[in-house]
Formats: structure tokens, C-alpha cells, sequence
């Protein structure tokens, strides 16, 4: 063809880039859902029997209409495809002047919002499945079952998982969201909680995965034998759990959280923190928040209840409160005045990470967060 210029691709190229294709779509090594091809015919008709749906279906979970109009949303209108991409590449597609790499990240968004989209509804199969097995261990164990708020049992936001695998983690590959199937067992004490974590160990959903190392994340510890290869410590904030994959019968991965009802309180009381400092990537300079949902987050959860627990409550961040409360008020400014930014100092960070590591040392003390 005149006026084309042949590539010229080596074999060590070719022999690198097919070893690394075939280890996507070979998940046999790792812990996956697996590679996603999407086939164009049924992609469409998926598409088309869901604009049916929230058109014409008598929903009696409203929670689950605004869900499917929150895919429809994403899948049809093309704006929505800039929530997906950073600063840089969203300007350059707005302008229509792509280079290299931002073509490539509005390609691996529009892919991954398809396969999310075409294993929707295998999730909420599986988070249906994960909700029955956990009341069952909650049932024999003396624990109360904790299911996430939204729509269809409390999978995962579609929206979220999204956003996860696109900005926060551009890396992954879908098969590498293991947590959009979720559901969390919460116990009075330890004891309990190892008991249900025993159980867990001898189900054919966890021995189907258990030879990969992350299918079980022991942060209190407490594994002992052939499983101590599970201990791991806690959280660079502090937090702890007991965390399961299990493979649901459908082929699915969910993932399982066991806890204790003080740590909890501790995590509902810290996350806030974790939401605040998870865009500042290494956290080693001071950084700028822009996201509108995690500065409103702040505006909220950071309330006068909030400082008062934390008074009452983790006496050993007394001393950094008056630094965390300067930072809301300075966030309400900002608001007040139509800015939707809120810069966190390195000193601040330090400050916050601190806090933080007070709040879940509390959290793993027994009921100190309780009484």
C-alpha cells in the first residue's frame, strides 16, 4: 500500500510479548477469574436485553434499578469513559489529540468496562452463593453476618470495580478483581473467630485455592502448621482481619472477611483516614485531593461525632487531633468557596498515618472500642 511504512518487529519481540499473552490467558499459576475475550454478537445482545430491562422490569429493589441504570449509563454514554482515565489522558481525548500512551489507556478502559459489564452477572450468582456459605459458618460459629449496603446482596459497586481496576489499579487485569463478590463475618471475640476460620479451611471453596499463597491472609496470625504460610501482619494502617478467597460453584471467586466486632468499630472509624491518604500514592511528598466523593467523604465522616469518639476513645491520638481538625476546616473553606481540592502536607500525612495505627491498636485490644 503506497505511502505505508513496514514495522520491522523482531523475534525476541515477538517471543517476549506471546510469552506474556499466553500467561494472561493461562491462569492456571495464579489466583484469577481468568482472561476475557468478548465476543462482539453476545456483547450486544447483553446490551440490549439490559436497556430492555430498565425500561420495562417491575423492580422491587430500587437498589438494584439504580445499579443497572448506573451500568447502562457507563456502557452507553461516552463521556462517562473520562472517569476511567487520568488528568492527562482525559484532556488529550477531550481535545482529540491522543499520543501513544493515552490511546492505549482509553483502549484498556473501554475493554475492562466490557468485560466487567459481561461478568456482571456471574458476580452476583456468586455473591448469592457467598451469602448462603457464610451463613452457614455464622450460624455454627456464634457470628453475625455483615452484607455490604447496595444492590443485589451487596456485590460491588459496578461503578467501584471499575474505577478500581482503571485508576487505582491500571495494572490488574479483570481477572484480577477478587472482591466484587464480598461478604464479612463478625464475631465477639477471637475464639469464635478462629473456630470459623478452622471450618473455612476443610470447605471444597477454599481447598480449590488454598496452593496459591493470597487465597487466605491470616493478619491476626493465628495459623499454625501447613497454613502458618498464610500469617501476615497487619495493614501498613494497622487494620487486621482474617481474609478468604473461595472459588463459588460457579467458577467465581468471592472474597470472605472474617473480624472481630471491636475491630470493626475500628475499621468504620479509620477507613476515613485510609480513603484520605490513598491518593497520595508513596506518600513520601505533600499531595492535592480532587476526588468530589472522597472530599465529601471527609466533610462528612470527619464529624463532631467522629472527634469525639476518637477522644473518648484512642486517648493516644489526643495529641494529633487539633492537626486533623485544621485539615477539615480547611477543607469546609475550600468548599464554602467553590474549591474542590484539599492539599495534605507531608507533615499531615505523617500525622494521619499515625492516627491511624492508634485507632486499629485499639481495635485489636479486646472490646476497648465497646464499653
Amino acid at each position: 500500500m503506497p505511502g505505508t511504512e513496514e514495522i520491522q518487529i523482531s523475534q525476541e519481540q515477538v517471543r517476549k510479548n506471546k510469552a506474556k499473552v499466553l500467561a494472561k490467558i493461562n491462569q492456571q499459576g495464579i489466583m484469577s477469574q481468568g482472561f476475557r475475550l468478548v465476543n462482539v454478537k453476545d456483547y450486544q445482545q447483553k446490551l440490549q436485553a439490559l436497556k430492555q430491562k430498565v425500561e420495562n422490569f417491575d423492580y422491587m429493589n430500587d437498589a438494584n434499578k439504580q445499579q443497572d441504570q448506573v451500568i447502562l449509563d457507563i456502557m452507553t454514554q461516552k463521556e462517562k469513559i473520562h472517569n476511567y482515565l487520568d488528568e492527562s489522558s482525559s484532556q488529550k481525548l477531550g481535545s482529540g489529540n491522543l499520543d501513544f500512551g493515552s490511546r492505549n489507556q482509553v483502549a484498556n478502559a473501554t475493554l475492562k468496562k466490557k468485560q466487567l459489564f459481561m461478568m456482571f452477572m456471574e458476580t452476583v450468582e456468586a455473591q448469592e452463593a457467598l451469602r448462603e456459605f457464610a451463613v452457614k459458618v455464622a450460624s455454627v460459629c456464634n457470628g453475625t453476618l455483615k452484607q455490604p449496603p447496595g444492590a443485589y446482596l451487596g456485590v460491588k459497586d459496578f461503578h467501584g470495580a471499575l474505577d478500581k481496576i482503571t485508576n487505582r489499579k491500571r495494572h490488574y487485569d479483570i481477572g484480577d478483581l477478587k472482591d466484587a463478590a464480598r461478604m464479612t463475618i463478625v464475631f465477639e471475640n477471637m475464639d469464635d473467630m478462629i473456630v470459623a476460620k478452622a471450618m473455612i479451611i476443610l470447605t471444597k471453596e477454599f481447598i480449590e485455592l488454598k496452593h496459591h499463597q493470597s487465597a487466605m491472609k491470616d493478619r491476626y496470625g493465628t495459623s499454625q502448621g501447613d497454613n502458618a504460610k498464610f500469617n501476615c501482619g497487619a495493614t501498613d494502617a494497622g487494620y487486621k482481619d482474617i481474609k478468604f478467597f473461595l472459588k463459588m460453584a460457579n467458577g467465581h471467586i468471592g472474597e470472605l472477611q472474617l473480624n472481630t466486632k471491636n475491630m470493626m468499630v475500628a475499621k468504620k472509624n479509620g477507613h476515613i483516614i485510609y480513603d484520605i491518604l490513598r491518593d497520595g500514592g508513596n506518600l513520601d511528598k505533600a499531595f492535592t485531593i480532587t476526588n468530589t466523593e472522597v472530599l465529601a467523604k471527609i466533610s462528612r465522616n470527619m464529624s463532631e461525632k467522629w472527634f469525639n469518639f476518637m477522644n473518648t476513645r484512642v486517648p493516644k491520638a489526643r495529641d494529633d487531633l487539633m492537626a486533623v481538625q485544621q485539615l477539615v476546616d480547611r477543607l469546609r473553606a475550600n468548599l464554602g468557596r467553590g474549591q474542590n481540592s484539599l492539599q495534605v502536607s507531608l507533615e499531615e500525612i505523617t500525622i494521619l498515618s499515625r492516627v491511624s495505627l492508634y485507632i486499629y491498636e485499639q481495635g485489636d485490644n479486646a472490646r476497648a472500642l465497646l464499653e
